[in-house]
């Protein structure tokens, strides 16, 4: 026989749990529960600046050899007669004013890429991406040397990327093992922020992203300060979970109370800063979660978080057709949304804290399928910050010619910088010491230190 205050109690909490389930963030309730137990931001006794960084990962995979462009005659004709109908006119290109010994330019939807490079605040490191160790064309194809697995998988090359890890199946990502080592447990408040979506390359062994979107932090509704609900039946609205038996629902509880301590603070920090008045002109979506970005950097101090990792997305890089339609507008979003969130950080005073770099799951064919491109291995990837080496393009530039030492087949372009030698220099300007470094890196040793440095 049920009472009727069996009955109400009951009522009562499936109805609470189903307007939890509706008023959770866009991650969904277990993925915030998740986020809610992520331990938080560094020891401020180890660090006595402020350092950020920012990935900004390319879904799809980028066509970047239709964005870094050789433009001296010889070069330019082979790039031409290799990429067909996909070459960009010789006229269209904007020169890259470096000193390297090979001309390159980008197309004119890159226009602001083109400024940032120029005016020294981004460089471009070029042929990248995952490798289980050195290889060249005749290792690979005599089986000497192995390739990384599935190699022109959409999933499983976003996973090395993000990873950092080309022969392991270890779950975590590069900035989450680097969120691991400078972690600080005496506080639930996470160092690690995501506007793009959940993912890989914030995942640590403890460490996990916190989900955030371009309008901030998103409460639950029944547990929002600023509900008409007050604190007194919020207070009531726990303690009925905390009073069960079973220990999972009073976990539940806890998660619970850190999603709101959590929320509260990192609306309290949003809510010291202003909103920018920087244009960030057509950068769409991914300009406002740069804009978030900035405002989140520039709150650590009430945050006290001496230690920050983003991540943002960008989608629809795919371009197997229609690709000289869509590829110069998702390069004219990047590069708008790199220059206004440069421009951001500078208004805000905080430029120099700060580096911001892309990644994508591979680069694509230098061939054309017709109307577009296919999944290649290597690519090039941008780096934009006050730290940098402005100006620069580092690493070896494969001549865009199809059967040459570089070449894997199709113009897929063999790597000639692993992630690991790129994510090592980060993770030292971010503080990292060497024994952390080859924690977060396993592999590095096989590679040794980039033959360039990305930093002043």
């Amino acid at each position: 026989m049920i009472t009727k205050t069996s009955f109400s109690r009951r009522r009562f909490l499936k109805t609470s749990l189903a307007s939890i389930g509706a008023l959770t963030t866009s991650t969904g309730l277990a993925a915030q529960l998740q986020l809610a137990n992520a331990l938080g931001a560094q020891s401020s006794a180890r660090f006595n600046d402020h350092k950020a960084i920012v990935c900004i990962f390319l879904y799809g995979g980028h066509d970047s050899f239709n964005l870094l462009v050789p433009t001296a005659s010889g070069e330019y004709n082979n790039y031409a007669q290799t990429r067909q109908s996909l070459a960009i006119p010789l006229e269209e290109l904007i020169d890259l004013q470096q000193n390297d010994v090979m001309h390159l330019g980008v197309p004119q939807s890159a226009d602001a890429l083109a400024d940032l490079f120029n005016r020294g605040r981004a460089s471009v490191v070029s042929n990248m991406g995952p490798m289980i160790a050195p290889a060249t064309k005749s290792e690979l194809l005599n089986n000497t040397r192995l390739q990384p697995p599935q190699l022109f998988s959409h999933n499983d090359q976003q996973t090395l990327w993000q990873s950092g890890l080309a022969d392991t199946n270890i779950v975590s990502g590069w900035g989450g093992r680097m969120a691991d080592l400078v972690m600080d447990t005496d506080t639930s408040l996470p160092l690690s922020f995501s506007l793009g979506g959940t993912n890989l390359f914030q995942r640590g062994r403890i460490a996990q992203q916190y989900a955030m979107n371009k309008d901030g932090v998103e409460q639950f509704g029944a547990l929002n300060p600023e509900h008409s609900w007050n604190d007194t039946r919020i207070a009531h609205y726990l303690r009925v979970f905390e009073a069960a038996d079973d220990p999972f629902t009073r976990t539940y509880a806890q998660k619970l109370k850190n999603v709101r301590t959590n929320n509260t603070l990192l609306n309290s920090g949003l809510s010291s800063v202003a909103n920018t008045d920087i244009d960030y002109r057509e950068a769409g979506d991914l300009g406002d979660q740069l804009k978030m970005i900035a405002r989140m950097i520039e709150a650590q101090a009430s945050l006290n978080q001496p230690r920050q990792i983003f991540f943002a997305s960008l989608g629809g890089f795919d371009t197997h057709d229609d690709q000289a339609y869509l590829l110069p507008r998702l390069q004219q979003t990047l590069s708008h949304a790199l220059a206004g969130f440069d421009a951001d950080l500078q208004a805000r005073g905080i430029a120099q804290n700060v580096v911001t770099f892309t990644q994508s799951e591979f680069g694509r064919t230098l061939t054309s399928n017709g109307d577009g491109t296919d999944h290649g291995w290597a690519g090039h990837q941008i780096i934009m910050g006050d730290a940098i080496d402005g100006g620069r393009i580092f690493g070896h530039m494969p001549e865009q010619v199809i059967n040459t030492v570089d070449d894997f087949g199709d113009g897929r372009m063999i790597p000639t910088t692993s992630i690991d030698q790129f994510g090592a220099q980060i993770a030292q300007w971010f503080g990292l010491g060497t024994s952390e470094i080859n924690d977060v890196f396993p592999n590095l040793n096989r590679f040794g230190a980039a033959d360039f440095s990305l930093f002043r």
